[in-house]
């Protein structure tokens, strides 16, 4: 079934907190949405064990990548003192600070980058 093929749709939710969990069926007939309705009643043990086992994962170590900058390393340059009063500029406007460790080389990497997204237009960055 197509994501726009559908007739029916009921949402439950897994709690009257704004941030529960919601569970969507839909369906082109009553009677599918009585069979899909029936297989979410089946699992809806295991529906909530797995909600809470991903609650607790989240609560106890959110879904984050840690730096993968190793403590010892010096920190990747920080924006430069005359960069807190103005950035410089570019035919597209003020440019944008960046800097960190490249994927592919492992070395760091500070410069301004113009405001385009990477094509033609975008303007060569400056240190």
């Amino acid at each position: 079934m197509n994501n726009d093929d559908w007739k029916i749709q009921v949402s439950i939710k897994s709690s009257a907190s704004k941030d529960a969990d919601m569970i969507n069926v839909r369906a082109n007939t009553a009677d599918e949405l009585s069979v899909l309705l029936e297989g979410v009643s089946n699992y809806s043990t295991q529906i909530a064990a797995t909600a809470k086992m991903v609650q607790a994962a989240y609560t106890t170590l959110p879904l984050v990548t840690p730096p993968s900058i190793p403590a010892t390393q010096p920190p990747v340059s920080s924006v430069p003192d005359q960069a807190k009063q103005a950035s410089p500029t570019c035919i597209h406007g003020p440019r944008v600070w960046k800097s960190g460790i490249s994927k592919a080389s492992g070395k760091p990497y500070a410069f301004w980058s113009c405001s385009q997204p990477m094509g033609a237009t975008q303007c060569k960055p400056v240190s």
